[in-house]
């Protein structure tokens, strides 16, 4: 529970910073590039004023298949609401307890859940696409459909539709690439551009955020302690965004980290534990204890490691997260 709870505080903040990952030119496919609602991946979520239903079937654990569907809109400026509505599918008999944990994560289902292009450059480094030469149709929105793979290492292979207007994506399947497998299928059911939210409880920032450069000394000022800084990257390709945010939780400054390959993130959080009157950290603390869990195709992590309280998500094995872990320890 706790470590559920956890992908509730991750998805706090702004998501990753706008940033220039730093590639030397993406590659170029086709006499024209790609498409120019590439580009408006990042923000398309946020900018784009609308409501929808959703359809959501996640099927990573052949054993435990989860299919609800959920509500869905944004304002435009940056507001956002995603509400499960019903479940239609599901092994876990406690229905309104899952009904309530989607609540806390409405933030991370929004910002990291689905298929979306989060950094141009890197994405073009590390995915190869194919856009397919017939439209497709999602919920009466005309969409291109594109398809992607991971250049090195790739273990998925996604169908996404983008309306090529706005750049957000209508519609994404994950397909494991070694059996064909479907693992996931996302996809509006209803969409209403500039659709009424006011019956919706809007949210941005569950908690204070301010931004700062990972490596700048204001950064260290603000949280008034030094951050743990992983030196090793969860997968191929990824990079560490250079812009980091300090949240404010019940009066406790955290340290939160982005690292992306274009499309998939790992987050990175970390807090310096209590010591109250002075009194140094105890065994188990010096120790460093973690626990980890596997939900759908994320990872999390949480545990007392070096003096700090450190929590980390992802779509990235778990060996990956206590690798990015371990070498913000050195």
């Amino acid at each position: 529970m706790m470590l559920a709870a956890s992908l509730a505080l991750v998805a706090c903040g702004g998501g990753i910073p706008a940033s220039n990952s730093g590639t030397d030119g993406p590659p170029v496919y086709g006499a024209n590039g790609p498409p120019d609602y590439f580009s408006m991946g990042p923000t398309a979520p946020f900018t784009t004023a609308y409501r929808g239903l959703r359809k959501v079937e996640l099927y990573y654990d052949a054993q435990a298949p989860m299919v609800y569907r959920e509500d869905v809109g944004s304002d435009g400026q940056g507001m956002f609401s995603v509400e499960t509505l019903d479940v239609l599918v599901s092994s876990n008999p406690n229905t309104s307890l899952f009904l309530l944990l989607q609540t806390q994560r409405q933030a991370q289902i929004y910002r990291h859940r689905d298929f979306r292009i989060r950094d141009l450059g890197l994405f073009l480094a590390n995915y190869d696409y194919v856009v397919a030469p017939t439209p497709t149709n999602v919920a009466g929105v005309t969409c291109d459909r594109v398809q992607v793979q991971a250049r090195v290492a790739a273990q998925s292979r996604f169908e996404v539709d983008i309306d090529p207007t706005t750049g957000l994506v209508m519609a994404w399947e994950e397909h494991d690439l070694a059996t064909g497998t479907l693992e996931a299928r996302i996809a509006f059911e209803t969409y209403v551009p500039n659709g009424d939210l006011s019956d919706m409880v809007l949210m941005d920032r569950v908690f204070q955020t301010s931004l700062y450069g990972v490596h700048t000394e204001a950064f260290r000022d603000a949280l008034g302690f030094p951050p743990l800084i992983p030196e090793l990257q969860p997968g191929a390709g990824y990079q560490l965004v250079p812009q980091a945010e300090v949240i404010v939780v019940n009066g406790e400054n955290w340290a939160k980290l982005y690292l992306t390959d274009g499309m998939a993130t790992c987050i990175f959080m970390d807090s310096m534990l209590p010591n109250p009157g002075g009194l140094s950290a105890g065994p188990s603390e010096k120790k460093g204890e973690v626990a980890v869990m596997q939900i759908g195709s994320w990872s999390a992590l949480r545990g007392t490691v070096g003096g700090h309280s450190v929590i980390m998500a992802g779509r990235v094995s778990e060996l990956d997260l206590a690798t990015v872990l371990d070498s913000s320890l050195r």
